[in-house]
């Protein structure tokens, strides 16, 4: 790049090197590329349930449909079946958590051990909850279309919440491994307490 004239009528030469730039530009267009490929494929689609708005009710009562209600408390699950034929499943079940789970933040050893930090979580029983899950979606006579929300209290772990979404997708797979239940509904825990769970502890 030419310069401009120095302050004693001088031409001043300059020149901008621009290498590191492109190439820190390069680095950032990869970065982009890949995360967003990276957040397309991992991510689980739900709908987010929210309190309706309008008190009013409306001219023609819809007609009831039993539905799922899976509340993730720090010790275990609380499931119900709402609006069910059987009035007994609306009363919530409880699964509770079933020891503990370890996972290393670093590589692994040859002898199975950790070379990092070790975290330890509360295991919850995904086992149990997924034929649940499958027990109450064949009692719900809607297959595929049954409602499922999923709500977790303040104290639970972020990972927590992913399992059990994750749970409750697989309790309803085809032979190809793809899930029937396209969204389920993650919502405030406290719009529970209308469909049959009194308390969470």
């Amino acid at each position: 790049m030419g310069g401009g004239a120095s302050g004693k009528g001088g031409v001043a030469d300059a020149s901008l090197n621009v290498v590191p730039f492109i190439d820190l530009l390069v680095c950032l267009i990869c970065f982009l590329v890949i995360s967003a490929a990276w957040t397309s494929l991992s991510r689980i689609d739900v709908d987010q349930a929210l309190p309706k708005a309008s008190k009013t009710p409306p001219k023609d009562k819809p007609e009831k449909k039993a539905e799922i209600n899976v509340a993730v408390t720090p010790t275990g699950y609380l499931v119900n079946l709402f609006n069910a034929e059987n009035a007994d499943l609306g009363q919530p079940k409880r699964i509770g958590t079933d020891g503990e789970t370890k996972l290393c933040r670093g590589k692994g050893t040859p002898d199975g051990g950790c070379s990092g930090s070790i975290e330890k979580y509360k295991k919850y029983d995904k086992e149990e909850l997924q034929k649940t899950l499958g027990e109450f979606m064949k009692e719900g006579k809607l297959g595929d279309k049954i409602k499922v929300m999923v709500a977790a209290q303040d104290k639970v772990q972020y990972l927590h919440l992913i399992g059990t979404l994750d749970t409750v997708l697989k309790s309803c797979e085809d032979e190809e491994g793809k899930s029937c239940l396209k969204n389920p509904s993650v919502g405030d825990i406290n719009l529970l307490r209308s469909k049959g769970f009194s308390s969470f502890e």
